[in-house]
């Protein structure tokens, strides 16, 4: 169980990754060895996945971004297999997760222009032999985009 230390570890290490326990514990008010034991005791106890640097797109030539909704021909296992697989080797796909609904899947694609996004959806989606049906929206501004995970659904300790 968590307590509220625990949340405020948490709560700043998704806004600011790269911080220390040095500067952790001033932000949560704990010495900085009870911050470096608790950082310590919570990726051990796997609450922290990894930490990671966020890049501004346009200072690495990165101009568009979208979503493609995929309909897959077959469901089997062999077919979602095939396609995981061909995915985990498309660097320009940044995250894909499987939908209830309509579409199968959602695909966040990052390229750097108009040109090599149609060249991505239409090599590589669009001709995979497990996709049936792809519809595509580029994001025209990006309003909220986080990785933080709400914390208020945390189980505590009193």
């Amino acid at each position: 169980m968590l307590d509220r230390f625990d949340l405020r570890i948490l709560e700043t290490l998704q806004e600011r990754g790269d911080m220390g326990p040095i500067e952790m514990s001033q932000t949560v008010h704990l010495s900085s060895s009870q911050c470096s034991r608790r950082m310590q005791a919570l990726r051990k106890a796997g609450y922290i996945k990894s930490v990671r640097a966020v890049l501004e797109p346009s200072k690495i030539s990165v101009g568009l971004q979208a979503y493609v909704l995929v309909t897959m021909k077959s469901h089997s296992p062999t077919a979602a297999d095939a396609f995981r697989e061909r995915l985990l080797g498309i660097d320009e796909v940044l995250q894909c997760q499987k939908l209830t609904g309509a579409s199968d899947m959602i695909i966040k694609i990052a390229t750097r222009d108009l040109e090599t996004f149609n060249q991505v959806l239409t090599r590589e989606l669009l001709g995979a032999p497990e996709v049936a049906n792809a519809q595509s929206s580029i994001i025209l501004e990006d309003i909220k985009s986080t990785s933080s995970l709400p914390l208020n659904y945390a189980s505590m300790n009193p």
